[in-house]
């Protein structure tokens, strides 16, 4: 039986969902949420694109959650778009990930505990987890 998780990516605007990807399976920490944090911490969020732009950029959070469907599904099945208020499907874990001044964060959910395990930049993340290891 997989893991499943959410991912929302929120607005800037006004803080609320603007997509859900539901994962099927290895949506824990470990699986979902390290390949999410490395995908991630490439970006820099930003307000319009500069003509010699050299960073990875998402022109705001609506471009970052196309990106991301763009990334994550290569195949029939595993990963779906569910509406942006999607919630009680399963998952044990959801991934909110908001912006602040250009840097990415990371609130991180177990569901079946209703606890937040981790909130802050997708570096510190991974730090985390490489210092539980």
């Amino acid at each position: 039986m997989g893991t499943r998780s959410l991912t929302k990516i929120i607005s800037t605007h006004d803080d609320k969902p603007i997509t859900c990807m539901y994962r099927q399976y290895d949506g824990y920490l470990e699986g979902h949420g390290v390949e999410l944090a490395e995908w991630l911490e490439k970006f820099t969020v930003v307000n319009g694109i500069g003509l010699d732009e050299t960073r990875k950029i998402a022109n705001g959070m609506e471009c970052l959650a196309a990106q991301m469907f763009e990334n994550f599904k290569d195949e029939a099945g595993g990963i779906y778009c569910y509406h942006p208020d999607a919630s009680d499907c399963g998952e044990e874990y959801l991934y909110e990930i908001s912006e602040k001044n250009g840097d990415i964060i990371m609130t991180v959910i177990n569901t079946w505990e209703d606890e937040v395990v981790f909130k802050g930049s997708t570096k510190e993340l991974l730090t985390k987890l490489k210092e539980n290891a």
